[in-house]
């Protein structure tokens, strides 16, 4: 065939094969009656994507959530009644809940998963694919735990009861561990506090799930939880040990110092030869390491002598770790000794801690020295101690930086330690700044407001709309 008749020949090949490929009209196209009545259909791929369509419209119609509400709980097909209980999910109709938790007990282990999810989704749909995904990577919030999480809703958010009871329960007592860790990781997402229970029997029936319970112990942030935690400090998996330690120091649990306490210093950890031979000349263990760690951020004087036995020992971590937990006891005795450290001082990481324990021992000046690492290598660690000062006046001056990086992480951070008067504060900044600046500064203003006022409210001044221009930010 000639090259002048092939070419037509393909075209119409080609605008054949996208019409097989490319469905005849969008979800947005689409109205509701054709989807209700798709939702109906006698093939499985039909229902699945009115489902699915139906969940991308977002639209709260009663006629949308209870058709999904039936397929969810219905359908025969698992696909199916999975993408229906995701639209739920992506629709956010509080109305949908008793048939969403019924799918928390489907016989399918993906409908469950993905109603784990869904029952998330009603909250936050920001950074949550952790919770179905395996584990990875580190994280700021808890260095011993390989996971990458981060999302946590805000503290003023309140999550429906009956949602936190039935993951408890899930959690608990799922068939499928992967159904478990699961439920165990939107617990954490939602702060579910009256799950704890649950999460203390599901980290001891499972060693396989301990690690996500500890994190979500974290998440949740009650201190008395750490109790649950203690007898883990002997367990026989030495990364499940040593989160453990760690998690009662992020939760400042005091009941474990004692048996931090017990287990430090207790030399090599014997786990075969080779285990051995790798403490023998490590500077500090594992297991010391978590145990110090955990001691340093709790901050109490029955650990005084151990913070000032490590205070000039030869390995930085443990410098660090002491003179943080000397600067959490908050004892200015202290304070002479340390700034003579600091003076001779060459990490980097345990010059930073000395000068944070200078500030937090009354030496307000040393604060100059921290708020510039917010854009360096040690931003994290700066982080950490700036969520921990002494007062938040110590930081406005920073929130109008001349370092992008720095103003961001000092406004970010105001707006989860700030108070009353850090609003009057922020506000010329969110009215005076150059767009990005603003918008920053207008998020933290909303999240004090709404901390302080327990939830979100239409009347606060951060929703009310500007009646003057915003000026342009000088160069």
């Amino acid at each position: 065939m000639p090259s002048n008749q092939k070419t037509p020949l393909r075209c119409l090949l080609a605008a054949l094969l996208l019409g097989v490929l490319i469905p005849p009209t969008r979800a947005e196209t689409q109205s509701l009656e054709t989807l209700l009545a798709y939702l109906k259909s006698p093939t499985a791929t039909t229902r699945r994507e009115a489902a699915k369509k139906l969940g991308e419209r977002r639209v709260r119609d009663p006629l949308a959530v209870d058709a999904l509400a039936v397929a969810a709980r219905r359908d025969e097909a698992g696909e199916v009644r999975a993408e229906a209980m995701k639209s739920l999910g992506l629709i956010k109709d509080i109305s949908a809940l008793p048939d969403m938790l019924d799918g928390l007990k489907d016989g399918q282990k993906e409908v469950r998963g993905i109603t784990v999810r869904s029952l998330v989704a009603l909250y936050t749909e920001h950074d949550i694919d952790f919770i179905t995904n395996q584990r990875k990577g580190w994280n700021r919030l808890n260095p011993f735990i390989d996971t990458d999480d981060h999302e946590i809703i805000e503290p003023y958010i309140n999550v429906e009861p009956s949602i936190v009871s039935a993951l408890g329960d899930t959690a608990r007592s799922d068939l499928d561990r992967e159904v478990r860790i699961s439920a165990i990781r939107a617990l954490g997402v939602l702060r579910g506090r009256a799950a704890i229970p649950s999460l203390a029997d599901a980290l001891n029936a499972d060693q396989n799930v301990r690690i996500d319970a500890i994190r979500t112990f974290i998440k949740i942030g009650d201190p008395e939880s750490g109790r649950f935690l203690v007898p883990f400090f002997r367990d026989s998996d030495e990364k499940i040990r040593n989160q453990a330690m760690f998690a009662t120091g992020y939760l400042k649990y005091r009941g474990a110092v004692q048996p931090l306490l017990s287990v430090y210093g207790r030399g090599p950890e014997t786990r075969g030869a080779m285990q051995n031979v790798k403490n023998v000349f490590s500077p500090i263990t594992p297991r010391d390491r978590a145990a110090l760690a955990a001691l340093a951020m709790i901050g109490d004087d029955r650990a005084e002598q151990v913070f000032l036995e490590n205070l000039t020992d030869k390995n930085a971590e443990r410098r660090q770790y002491a003179v943080e937990g000397l600067a959490r006891i908050g004892d200015q005795k202290y304070a002479d000794q340390i700034s003579r450290l600091l003076l001779t001082e060459k990490n980097n990481d345990a010059k930073l801690a000395e000068q944070w324990a200078l500030y937090k021992l009354g030496q307000r000046e040393q604060i100059r020295f921290i708020v510039p690492k917010l854009y360096s290598g040690q931003d994290e660690q700066a982080y950490g101690y700036l969520m921990e000062i002494n007062s938040v006046t110590d930081l406005y001056p920073y929130a109008r930086s001349s370092n992008l990086e720095v103003r961001r992480k000092v406004i970010e951070i105001l707006g989860k330690i700030g108070d009353k008067s850090t609003i009057a504060e922020l506000q010329p900044v969110a009215t005076s700044s150059s767009a990005e600046t603003a918008d920053m500064a207008t998020v933290a203003i909303k999240r004090i407001e709404w901390r302080i006022a327990g939830r979100p409210r239409a009347s606060d001044e951060v929703l009310r709309k500007q009646t003057r221009p915003r000026r342009a930010a000088n160069p």
